[in-house]
Parts: structure tokens; C-alpha cells; sequence
């Protein structure tokens, strides 16, 4: 059953075109506060705080916070929970990367990720950094299930590859429309994503990698090999699927992530 919880900013109306949907489920802060065990010694972004239902838990935790809001209605309910220099506002994927907050300690991301850019601003921290020690969101079950699954699970895709060559990813518990206001027409689930600590060479061989993977799963049903052949036919990939013992008929669905690493991540 949900719990919901009271909130003195009812005055305010999601917006439509922020893809806003604001959360009345306690459950739903516990788990990220849970998942994400932020503490004193810890610098925490949060991403879309909104009403701030999640902010004043990270605010009681006693770590760094800073906030990152698109909304300006929200500026006098931010700033009565956390000072005016620890809250930037506009887009998240349209600031510039070299002008974000440097962390002074290790940093943990988190927030309930509007649906239609969640996937995006899961791959800026992932391809570009800054690395944290651990993400976690709220996001659509779908993407949440597609960027944890294993190899040969019905639901693994390109998110799926993408996700794995750059960070440890499982999923969380499911909620359902009631946990928000407007409520969605699909469920939610918490994604929890520990990256790699990668050099930037090896982050710009899997980037690298990734254009061949992504081709692969715009023709997931097709034999890997027969595609890649078409695609890319100027290097022999029979003889690199034969090296790694990867079957000539597997489809994209039955290639693991560090298979995938293999076939391309020195080309």
C-alpha cells in the first residue's frame, strides 16, 4: 500500500512539458536514501529535486548537497531547505560539463528522473563524468529493466550493453502511478549504477566500441556476423568471431558485454 506524505507546496502544478511528476510515496526516498547511503563524508548531487521530498532526507544525512533544478517556481522552496550557491539552475544536459561544481569529496548522484531524459543524463555521467561512486534514480520500469538485464534476457538491448561496459547496474522495486501527482500511465523503478573507474583511454575505447553496438541493435533480429559484414565490410569478422568462439549465428540479444568489448574495443 502506498504511504503518502504531506507536502506544503500543493500549490504548484506539475508541468507537462518538464515531464514532471511529483512523488507522494515515502517509500520512494527511503529506498533512494537506502540505496544511495550518503553520509557526511559524501558530496551529493541531486538531480530534479522538484518540492524537494528526497532533498530534505539527503539534507539530514549530513552530506554536501548540491541541487540542480530546471523549474524556477521551485526557488523558494529550494532555498529554504539548502543556501542559494548550492542550487544551480537550467537543464542538467545543457550545461556545460567544465563549469558544474567540482566535488570536494567522493560524489553520489541521485533524483526522479523526468521519462524522457533519464536515459540522457544516465549516459552524460557514464561517457563524460564526473564519475560517482554510485547513481541512483527513479526512472521508467522499462529503462530501468533494459539498462540492468544479462545477456539473453528478452528484455537486453543496446541500453543493456551500454549501461554494463561502464558501471554495475540492478534495479530496484516498482512503483505504481498512485506513488505520484499527476500520476503516469506507466510504473517507475529505482535504477542503482555503480560505475568503473576507468582511465579516459579506456572510456574512449568502449565510446568507440558503442557505434558498432549500437548498429548491431538497430537489426537485433538479424545474425550479428551477417550484419556486420554489410556494415562494416572492410575487416573480416568471421575470423574475429571465430578467435573469440563467438557463434556465427548469435543475434546481438546473445552477445555478452565483454564479448562485445572484444570484437571491437581495439579496432
Amino acid at each position: 500500500m502506498n504511504r503518502p506524505f504531506r507536502n506544503n507546496c500543493n500549490f504548484i502544478k506539475a508541468k507537462k512539458s518538464l515531464g514532471q511528476n511529483f512523488c507522494i510515496d515515502e517509500r520512494i526516498p527511503n529506498e533512494i536514501i537506502k540505496e544511495l547511503a550518503p553520509d557526511k563524508d559524501f558530496c551529493v548531487w541531486e538531480i530534479g529535486p522538484g518540492k524537494g521530498a528526497l532533498t530534505k532526507r539527503l539534507i539530514e544525512t549530513g552530506a554536501d548537497i548540491h541541487l540542480f533544478e530546471i523549474d524556477k517556481r521551485m526557488e523558494e522552496i529550494l532555498e529554504s531547505l539548502c543556501p542559494k550557491e548550492n542550487i544551480t539552475w537550467g537543464d542538467f544536459l545543457e550545461l556545460d560539463i567544465n563549469e558544474l561544481p567540482v566535488p570536494t569529496k567522493p560524489l553520489l548522484v541521485c533524483g526522479n528522473l523526468p521519462y524522457y531524459c533519464g536515459t540522457h543524463i544516465i549516459k552524460q555521467f557514464l561517457e563524460k563524468g564526473p564519475t560517482p561512486t554510485r547513481l541512483v534514480f527513479l526512472l521508467q520500469h522499462e529503462v530501468a529493466l533494459k539498462a540492468s538485464v544479462p545477456v539473453n534476457h528478452k528484455e537486453y538491448s543496446y541500453l543493456s550493453v551500454h549501461t554494463a561496459l561502464f558501471a554495475k547496474a540492478r534495479i530496484g522495486n516498482k512503483y505504481g502511478p498512485a506513488s505520484f501527482v499527476p500520476q503516469p500511465k506507466i510504473d517507475s523503478s529505482v535504477l542503482i549504477l555503480e560505475p568503473f573507474q576507468l582511465s579516459e583511454e579506456e572510456r574512449q575505447k568502449r565510446i568507440k566500441a558503442l557505434i558498432f553496438i549500437s548498429a548491431l541493435f538497430t537489426q537485433r533480429r538479424k545474425m550479428a556476423l551477417s550484419t556486420l559484414k554489410k556494415t562494416f565490410s572492410e575487416i573480416n569478422w568471421a575470423e574475429r568471431f571465430a578467435k573469440l568462439g563467438i557463434d556465427e549465428k548469435a543475434r546481438p540479444e546473445n552477445i555478452s558485454p565483454e564479448q562485445f568489448l572484444e570484437l571491437f574495443g581495439n579496432l
